[in-house]
C-alpha cells in the first residue's frame, strides 16, 4: 500500500510567529529553540512554511468508497488544551478529501486546532477513521515516516525520534530543528489514527494526546 500521501494541512506557524511578536511586545516570555542552530533554522523556515506532510505524488485510481468529513471524530480529542479550546478546522480537513491515497485506508477524517496567541503555543491534529482490517503495522510506520518527513523538512530537519507512553497509550514523537514536534497514536480497538504537529514550550501536542477521549 502506497501511503506517500499523508493529510496535507496548512501549518499554522505563521499564526505562531505573530503570537510570538505579540508576546514579545507585551513582555511575555516566548518559546525559544533549544540551540543557535534551531534558532537559525526557525528564522529561515517559519515565514514561508505553508504546509506539512509529504508532497503529493502520482497515485493510481482507487476503487474504494469516497472518504468523508466527519465532525463526530472530534469527540476523540479533548475539548481544550491548557484552557485553549480545540476547534474544528473544516477548511484544512477538507483538503484531505482530495488526497487520492487516503481513501485506501480511511473512511472519514477531520481536523482540529488549538492556538494560544498569547504564548505562541499551538497544535494541529488530524483524526482519521481507518477502514477495518486495512491498516497494518507497516502502513503505520510508513505513515509516520512520510508525515514526519514532510513536517520536519519544512522545519529544518529531524533531530530525534522517540517512543513514549502518553495518556496510557503507545505514542511516537519526532522532534524537528525549529522546535516543532509531531505526535502519532493509533487506537487499534477503535480503528482511529491521530497525528498532530505542535510548537511551543506548552507542549500542546503531548497534552492533546494525554486528554484523548473514547466516545460512548
Amino acid at each position: 500500500m502506497n501511503l506517500a500521501h499523508v493529510p496535507r494541512a496548512r501549518w499554522l506557524l505563521g499564526v505562531a510567529t505573530s503570537a510570538l511578536v505579540i508576546a514579545a511586545c507585551s513582555g511575555t516570555t516566548s518559546p525559544t529553540p533549544a540551540s543557535p542552530r534551531a534558532s537559525a533554522a526557525a528564522t529561515a523556515t517559519i515565514s514561508p512554511l505553508q504546509t506539512f506532510g509529504a508532497p503529493p505524488s502520482p497515485t493510481q485510481p482507487d476503487d474504494s468508497s469516497a472518504i468523508v468529513l466527519d465532525p463526530a471524530l472530534l469527540a476523540y480529542l479533548p475539548k481544550a488544551v491548557e484552557g485553549i479550546e480545540v476547534k474544528e478546522d473544516v477548511d484544512e480537513a477538507a483538503t484531505a478529501l482530495n488526497d487520492p491515497a487516503l481513501p485506501r485506508i480511511a473512511s472519514a477524517v477531520d481536523g482540529a486546532v488549538a492556538v494560544d496567541t498569547g504564548t505562541g503555543n499551538l497544535v494541529y491534529a488530524w483524526i482519521v477513521r481507518l477502514r477495518p482490517g486495512t491498516f497494518t503495522d507497516g502502513d503505520y510506520r510508513q505513515w509516520r515516516d512520510s508525515y514526519d518527513e514532510g513536517a520536519c523538512t519544512a522545519a529544518g530537519g529531524v533531530v530525534g525520534r522517540a517512543e513514549a507512553t502518553i495518556g496510557g497509550r503507545q505514542s511516537y514523537v519526532t522532534s524537528c530543528v525549529a522546535g516543532l514536534r509531531t505526535y502519532h497514536v493509533w487506537l487499534k480497538d477503535q480503528d482511529i489514527l491521530i497525528s498532530a504537529s505542535s510548537i511551543g514550550d506548552g507542549k500542546f501536542g503531548e497534552k492533546l494526546l494525554e486528554g484523548l477521549r473514547t466516545p460512548t
